[in-house]
């Protein structure tokens, strides 16, 4: 997977944190980033299994370096609310996107 990754220990950009959440779940989906919309819902619209969801966490936490709680894993339904969370988990203001 070619995701940019920062080795500076700041919190990354909205457009950041969005762009390497939506190439995550691209390849999972089996698409193009350019593809995933952050209003795409993930069981719906991009044909994940509960599997998939639990592989994204992983997938997330291994990425960001953090710990993603089940509930907040389960709870996330479009691509946007999974960007949300991360950015709620690193510690970054939501944007109102």
């Amino acid at each position: 997977m070619s995701i940019d990754s920062s080795s500076c220990s700041t919190i990354p950009s909205h457009d950041q944190i969005a762009k390497d959440v939506k190439a995550i779940v691209a390849e999972l989906a089996s698409i193009s980033a350019d593809e995933i919309r952050e209003d795409h819902q993930v069981f719906d619209d991009l044909g994940f299994d509960s599997l998939d969801i639990i592989e994204c966490t992983m997938e997330i936490e291994e990425h960001f370096d953090i710990s993603v709680p089940d509930e907040l894993g389960e709870r996330a339904k479009t691509v946007g609310q999974i960007i949300a969370g991360v950015e709620t988990l690193l510690g970054q203001p939501r944007s109102d996107a």
